[in-house]
């Protein structure tokens, strides 16, 4: 540059171009830069190349300007033409890439062989893309300043040089039409002016110089200048938009990863407590429960697991509703958390199940028997202050709650397990009355798995043929055959013989009872009609026991009826006992159920009467034809027993006009005052024990032996 400028002929000129070059390289150096660090955006380095390419146009035509020599000149010319020709793919890159519709790497390809194929031959022809090249004289400038001018000879290259030219312009100007009518009118704008700039300047040099030959500079190199500056701003006016943008989107996707682990606390606090009391729930209390079941594995200390069932809630959540239900627990949760050691956990199972965990590092080092003290003092303060009643809204209600505790670490027992044991007490609790707290101790579970076993064996008896009947006879005062009571019983594989009042209950809490009771009454029906067709002489009358809970199913009547028409018997012959329990819950529709059974023929007795809690008012609307008076009551009948209870039921049977049959009868002293009270008909043992169907037809057998030989004595 400094040899440049001392020559004589250096000027404003020259020096503009030099200007025009400095700005040119600079604005292409910052766009590669920029392009590199965008990922390598298209745009931007081909605007960077093609700004290049100016700088270099511009440093060339300074070189021409300033030649001394032909060969100086022809090597400037050939340097400007080369820097034209690259200067083509990247302008047909950064225009279509800048109108967002680059071109197809076919196309690309193809115009880069063309530019090759110009290069090549600028390089190898004597004088370029020209026929020929010879000085001219120097073209002085108004200022004074010379430019050194060649006069050319074009040739058929140059003529499609500037042919391509002209197209590629053209076809750069209707794409920024095209883009400004598309709705980017600044962008489209902005390029637009720049080629019209580029277009003249061509058409200057063309025609004002070239056709008409006028002794005036080419502007080309200027013309790119216009260019350079507004596509600069341009670019990086959408580079600051976009920059804009993507601050903005940043900010967002801040906002929305805040968002995200807001909603995720959210959600894991939903995963991990109870929606209504907020207290941690069932997954979340055993989780803690695992981490205290370590910890006291590692320290040796013991901590403990309070379950809690509340006693009354079902009722009041059926009766005032489920918005009342709700507000009892939310009132049964601050309680709890009231009473509960600070270092505890209190938690919701489901339901009105809670669970209290005394963590084994909240207290001294304490063995087994102190945790368990400590936890069912801590228990007790519980029950005590949940049967308190509690204002709900307008309401005083009275709650009540049952409590189960269990020590850990216990064995290898993990927290589902220490969790069951825990359950196992609270269900000892509840059995034990309500209201209560029980300690797990391990006879406990051994009677759990004797009851889960007793169970799974019911659910399989009716299929393994494990149940049968035992019949004990009925008689008059006078000894008269008056019919039987068919007995259930179930011998178990290991178990042997499971008494009635072990596996009933467990029948009655699983269901099961439906099965065993429809089993039970159609073998009765089995064995009348079976008697019956044989001539056997069984009194006429079977009585079969049923559960309340077969009483309140809707469908029982209809089920009953249908065992007896296919068994194709009388219902007069099938007496169904129920005690005073099935008329607890719906008397209303355990007195519809009754009169249904009696309408259709079957007779009712009440069995064990006197042991429950029912009405003497309700016992005269009962459809019964027979009362049976309770064991209890029979073996109360000692001489020194002025006024026994059995007379009363007797009496009570006779004013209501039922016959009245005294269970389990064992001596003759208990017979004979039976008697004087007016009792009809007697069972036990001092008549017959149960027995199995073959014994009690060789009873049967006997004992119309013995009338027979007694008949005939006499």
């Amino acid at each position: 540059m400094h040899e440049i400028a001392s020559q004589p002929s250096f000027g404003y000129f020259t020096a503009a171009l030099l200007a025009t070059a400095a700005v040119a390289l600079s604005s292409g150096m910052q766009f590669l830069v920029i392009g590199l660090r965008h990922q390598r955006e298209l745009m931007y380095q081909a605007y960077a190349v093609l700004c290049i390419c100016i700088a270099a146009l511009a440093l060339s035509n300074v070189l021409l300007d300033c030649a001394t020599t032909l060969a100086q000149a022809t090597l400037a010319l050939r340097l400007m033409y080369a820097s034209s020709i690259f200067s083509f793919p990247a302008f047909i890159v950064f225009v279509s890439t800048y109108t967002r519709k680059p071109v197809s790497r076919f196309t690309f390809g193809v115009i880069l062989m063309v530019a090759t194929g110009f290069f090549w031959f600028d390089l190898r022809a004597p004088y370029g893309l020209h026929a020929s090249l010879s000085a001219g004289a120097p073209m002085v400038l108004p200022w004074g300043e010379s430019l050194f001018t060649l006069k050319v000879q074009p040739s058929v290259a140059s003529h499609a040089f500037h042919i391509l030219t002209y197209v590629v312009f053209l076809w750069a100007l209707l794409r920024s039409w095209r883009f400004y009518r598309g709705g980017q009118a600044r962008p489209g704008l902005l390029l637009g002016i720049c080629l019209l700039v580029q277009f003249t300047a061509m058409l200057w040099g063309d025609i004002v110089i070239d056709i008409f030959d006028q002794p005036y500079p080419y502007l080309d190199a200027f013309a790119f200048l216009p260019f350079v500056l507004l596509m600069g701003v341009s670019l990086a006016s959408q580079l600051r938009a976009r920059t804009l943008q993507l601050e903005q989107t940043t900010l967002e996707l801040r906002a929305e990863a805040e968002t995200r682990r807001e909603a995720e606390l959210d959600l894991r606090h939903i995963a991990y407590h109870d929606p209504l009391t907020g207290l941690p729930n069932r997954s979340r209390a055993l989780h803690s429960l695992a981490e205290m079941l370590a910890d006291a594995n590692q320290s040796g200390r013991h901590g403990a697991v309070l379950m809690i069932d509340l006693d009354n809630f079902k009722t009041i959540n059926d009766s005032l509703g489920h918005h009342v239900g709700d507000r009892v627990l939310e009132a049964i949760a601050d309680c709890l958390l009231a009473v509960a050691p600070g270092e505890s956990t209190v938690a919701r199972l489901g339901g009105d199940e809670f669970l209290v965990l005394l963590d084994a590092g909240s207290h001294e080092a304490m063995d087994a028997d102190a945790t368990a003290a400590l936890a069912m003092d801590v228990a007790e303060s519980m029950v005590e202050r949940l049967s308190v009643p509690l204002p709900i809204d307008s309401r005083i209600l009275a709650i009540g709650a049952s409590i189960g505790v269990a020590v850990f670490p216990n064995g290898d027992a993990e927290a589902a397990d220490i969790v069951r044991c825990a359950d196992i007490a609270l269900y000892r609790a509840k059995a034990a009355g309500r209201n209560g707290a029980r300690l797990f101790l391990p006879h406990m579970q051994r009677d759990a798995d004797n009851r889960l076993e007793l169970e799974r064996g019911l659910r399989t008896a009716l299929e393994r043929n494990e149940l049968s009947l035992h019949f004990q006879p009925q008689v008059s005062m006078s000894g008269k055959l008056m019919g039987a009571e068919a007995l259930l019983r179930w011998r178990h594989p290991e178990l042997g013989d499971v008494p009635p009042d072990v596996f009933i209950p467990v029948a009655e809490e699983t269901g099961l009872i439906h099965a065993l009771g429809s089993w039970v009454i159609t073998r009765a029906c089995a064995h009348i009609q079976t008697w019956r067709s044989q001539g056997v002489d069984f009194g006429g009358r079977l009585a079969v026991n049923v559960s309340p809970w077969q009483i309140a199913h809707p469908q029982f009547v209809e089920h009953i009826q249908a065992i007896v028409v296919t068994a194709g018997i009388d219902p007069e012959w099938l007496t169904l006992e129920l005690t005073e329990s099935a008329l607890l819950n719906d008397f209303e529709a355990a007195l519809a159920t009754l009169h249904a059974l009696s309408n259709i023929g079957f007779r009712l007795a009440m069995d064990d009467f006197g042991t429950g809690y029912s009405s003497l008012a309700y016992l005269q609307q009962l459809p019964l034809d027979e009362l049976k008076i309770d064991r209890s009551f029979v073996s109360a009948l000692q001489p020194s027993v002025p006024d026994p209870l059995a007379g009363f039921i007797v009496d009570i049977g006779r004013r209501l006009g039922m016959a009245t049959i005294a269970e389990g009868v064992e001596t003759e002293q208990q017979r004979a005052r039976l008697g004087a009270m007016g009792c009809d008909t007697l069972q036990g043992y001092l008549i017959c024990r149960p027995l199995p169907e073959a014994d009690y037809l060789r009873w049967l057998a006997a004992r119309k032996t013995t009338a027979s030989e007694k008949s005939t004595i006499t």
